[in-house]
């Protein structure tokens, strides 16, 4: 059994997020009107191999999952695969009196399937995944003979105890550079560019009202220090911060990083310029 990921195992970034109780969503799919139109994981898995949609994560992630999206008044959906098959399955994930409840939306062909992502997918993906190419999933395998692509995700996000969102958390990972050295906002012009993945994220904070951070790790370390950044807005051509960029501001220890979360979350969302 696989769940859809892009995400590489980090050994503190893992840790810290459970610590903290940061959840994540795979799939954020936005339609070309800039409205966000569904929630999405996936799995795939063996034949004949038994698979219970509740159990694919604890009842606290499915929860936060589903809160997000209801946030945004918008479903969200599990689709499954079954190595071999011609057909995928799409159920739609809901919480009704806080127990988790599974309805069958769909069973599609591959072209079918094709046919209903581009109608909750308005939006193509402009910037290939070049890290993840080797980890992406069947679903993307499917997508791409149709012209289509997965699209953004979401790395985390913060919930209150009333399950109201508090942030949106960007993770980034160098593989050759010092955290002091790395600064994201260099890399906004590669290759394809880095507006469209940025673009939804803001989009999302806006919506939820709620700041935007961005933290930086180093691949290959499994010291407990990240670079912290506030994230401001983006213009077509850069990259903009609040205060210091994630290079200047290193925080060790995950007490201290909880702290200034916890410092910065009322923070205001971020903005996209129009300059």
């Amino acid at each position: 059994m696989k769940l859809r990921s892009t995400e590489k195992p980090h050994s503190f970034s893992d840790r810290l997020f459970k610590t903290l109780q940061v959840h994540s969503l795979q799939g954020l799919t936005l339609a070309s009107s800039d409205d966000f139109t569904a929630g999405v994981e996936a799995v795939e898995y063996g034949p004949g191999e038994k698979v219970i949609a509740k159990n694919l994560f604890q009842t606290e992630e499915w929860e936060a999952k589903w809160c997000i999206c209801s946030h945004l008044s918008i479903p969200l959906y599990l689709m499954m695969y079954e190595e071999g098959s011609k057909f995928l399955e799409v159920l739609q994930v809901y919480f009704v009196a806080g127990k988790f409840e599974s309805h069958h939306h769909g069973r599609f062909s591959f072209d079918q399937f094709a046919n209903w992502w581009a109608s909750i997918k308005g939006t193509r993906q402009k910037k290939p995944l070049h890290e993840a190419r080797s980890r992406i999933s069947f679903f993307d395998d499917i997508l791409a003979k149709y012209g289509l692509a997965w699209g953004g995700n979401v790395d985390g996000f913060l919930l209150d105890s009333k399950m109201r969102a508090q942030a949106i958390i960007e993770t980034r990972y160098s593989t050759k550079k010092p955290l002091e050295e790395y600064d994201p906002a260099v890399y906004f012009r590669y290759r394809n560019g880095d507006y469209n993945t940025w673009k939804p994220l803001i989009l999302l904070s806006t919506r939820l009202k709620v700041p935007l951070f961005l933290l930086t790790f180093e691949r290959g370390s499994a010291q407990e220090r990240l670079g912290f950044s506030v994230i401001d807005s983006i213009s077509n051509e850069k990259l903009f911060y609040r205060g210091s960029p994630p290079c200047n501001y290193i925080i060790s220890g995950v007490e201290n990083i909880r702290q200034r979360i916890e410092e910065m979350i009322s923070e205001k969302p971020p903005h996209i310029r129009s300059d």
